[in-house]
């Protein structure tokens, strides 16, 4: 076997896994027959090499598989903490993608396991990107033409605990996917009880005893993949089906498999994963059930849905984490919390200098509306561009106004719980400690945000321009031109032609969520270019540069002054630039990554005189 190289971090989704172990020993998995020789020209043959996907702490990697007789196509997550401690094992979580092949997917999810790992979250573990086929359902084919299920369970986990340093005993291996990846951790955790010892599942399907009906598929589809499959033949459905297996295997998987359900409350696959936990209930299986409120068929919603809990789910399974970064002395990185009025306020805070090193610029990055700090941390992409561009970022956090979710006040909202926050005083307080205590160079402030976090940058902008060195609010609009800045600010506005949360002509949000908390109007786009542009005397005749569906408009400062600029993407919607779209409308804007666009606009950005402290009034 080719020994993996940059073993960098964690392996993460639906099974864990275990090393080599001989024949017959408990824990280890079945033992290979001699490897056929591959039919050629086979019309039926699988793709069981992929396309590789490039990402932070991801590999690809391929392996022989004597089931498949064929060489085999993975990806590997790897934590820093498996280079940096040579003598460590890691757990493995088998990442069972859905129904299309989950390539996509892979970036994102990497990045918030190694920030959850990293930040002290979560407990190192490696990620094996599982390659489970189109539609290959996890399970041995019927026809004997595509045994995914020994890939994995026999192959696939032989050669991890055989190449990487793992913890190969159940203990050490879980099992989590999405869609139909949960349901082949469902089925494949309940069948092998003896070489998983946590399984995750998340809007899965299909769960039912009978293939009479499949929520997320066309009758056309259902029938294509149930004669391929199973043969067309229900009782071969029902024999290799969660269902069928949590019955033959209740005394087996109670009190020794950690199991967790987790689906939106608006998945097609609600109802049939409701009718599973239930039959789970009724054969007193001990499991965590979470319905996620206003979540659809979406994996990262369901997972941002779980909160802090997504992670404590690990530590059941692995062990808590170690100590965070920041407390190794290798990198700054924490929550702080601040006590504004009567609340406790946070932010998370990466690459501040450690004690001893030069002062860096700071980013502040704000949430959306409903989202967290954590949130803003996965989405928006700067982790990884602050450890390279050598800036801190900091997300603060919203006011929480239920179920984990957070907002702004930025004076025009109306719901209760945030109207009584003074968030202009909590982002005061936070500057001043970042700058007293964490190495924040105070003429090297900067804050961006998406939506009402965007917003709240712009309120902030107005009412603080003496303390920051540049703003970038994103998909976001002002309420009103009462109040001006005492002095120029270069700012930087990044919005969607096609965005209908916060239109750029103004006016009311379309989406009826949004405008019922909304009390005022947006301003249209056009009329806060014009008021920036006035209040920063920037030039008033722009350079405008269009690159296929981005306009840029600049309006370079005048003297004394500060610069305007403006981009607008045609064809972009609401969302962080780049980053996953929720909705099949109103997809944010994929042309650019935004957390690239913003520290462009920032890099150079400084105040020419660093301000102290403002008195905390208006």
């Amino acid at each position: 076997m080719t020994l993996l190289r940059s073993v960098r971090a964690v392996v993460l989704c639906a099974v864990f896994v275990a090393r080599p172990s001989a024949a017959g020993e408990p824990g280890g998995p079945p033992q290979a027959p001699p490897v056929p020789a591959p039919a050629a020209a086979d019309p039926r043959a699988q793709r069981w090499v992929t396309p590789a996907v490039h990402a932070k702490n991801v590999s690809f990697h391929t392996f022989l598989s004597p089931a498949a007789g064929a060489e085999v196509s993975y990806h590997l997550y790897t934590p820093g903490l498996y280079a940096r401690a040579p003598d460590r094992r890691c757990p493995v979580v088998y990442w069972l993608h859905g129904s299309g092949g989950g390539l996509p997917g892979i970036p994102r999810l990497a990045g918030q396991f190694d920030a959850a790992i990293e930040s002290g979250r979560a407990p190192p573990f490696l990620v094996v990107f599982v390659n489970g086929l189109t539609d290959g359902m996890y399970v041995d084919w019927k026809d004997g033409s595509t045994p995914l299920e020994m890939v994995i369970v026999r192959d696939l986990v032989g050669h991890i605990d055989g190449t990487l340093r793992t913890i190969a005993t159940r203990k050490g291996r879980m099992l989590e996917g999405f869609s139909m990846g949960g349901y082949g951790a469902a089925r494949l955790g309940f069948k092998h009880p003896d070489l998983f010892g946590a399984v995750s599942m998340l809007g899965a399907g299909p769960l039912q005893p009978d293939f009479d009906r499949a929520p997320r598929a066309g009758p056309r589809q259902r029938e294509e993949i149930f004669r391929r499959v199973y043969g067309g033949d229900m009782e071969f459905f029902r024999a290799v089906s969660p269902w069928r297996l949590a019955e033959q295997n209740a005394e087996k998987v109670t009190g020794s498999v950690l199991i967790r359900m987790a689906v939106g409350d608006r998945d097609e696959t609600f109802a049939v994963n409701r009718e599973f936990h239930e039959r789970l209930e009724s054969l007193k299986i001990p499991h965590q059930w979470r319905v996620i409120p206003g979540v659809g068929h979406d994996t990262l919603a369901v997972l941002d849905g779980l909160g802090d809990d997504r992670w404590a789910f690990y530590s059941a399974a692995f062990g808590p984490p170690p100590p965070p970064a920041a407390a190794r002395g290798e990198e700054r990185e924490f929550v702080l919390t601040l006590r504004v009025g009567d609340r406790d306020r946070r932010a998370i805070v990466v690459n501040a200098p450690r004690p001893g090193e030069s002062i860096r610029p700071a980013v502040l990055a704000l949430h959306g509306g409903m989202g967290s700090a954590n949130q803003m941390r996965s989405n928006s992409g700067f982790d990884g561009l602050a450890r390279a561009e050598g800036f801190c970022v900091v997300y603060p956090e919203g006011t929480d106004f239920g179920e984990g979710r957070h907002a702004w006040n930025t004076g025009h909202l109306l719901r209760r719980q945030v109207q009584e926050a003074d968030d202009i005083a909590y982002l005061d307080a936070l500057i001043d400690t970042l700058i007293r205590d964490h190495g924040a160079d105070p003429a090297r402030i900067c804050m961006t945000g998406g939506s009402n976090g965007g917003m709240m940058t712009l309120v902030y902008g107005v009412a603080r321009a003496e303390r920051l060195a540049a703003i970038a609010p994103v998909v976001a609009a002002m309420f009103t031109f009462d109040r001006r800045p005492a002095a120029p600010l270069p700012i930087l506005l990044i919005n969607g032609a096609r965005d209908n949360e916060v239109p750029i002509e103004g006016g009311m949000s379309r989406n009826p969520l949004v405008s019922r908390a909304q009390s005022t109007p947006y301003q249209p786009l056009k009329d806060t270019v014009s008021f920036w542009v006035g209040v920063n005397g920037s030039k008033p005749d722009p350079l405008v540069s269009v690159s296929g569906t981005v306009t840029t408009t600049t309006f370079d400062a005048g003297p004394g002054g500060a610069a305007t600029v403006s981009i607008v993407d045609s064809e972009g919607g609401h969302g962080w630039p780049g980053a996953r779209a929720r909705r099949g409308v109103n997809r944010p804007i994929a042309t650019f990554n935004g957390a690239d666009r913003v520290w462009e606009f920032f890099k150079d950005a400084r105040r020419a005189r660093p301000a102290t402290s403002p008195a905390h009034g208006g």
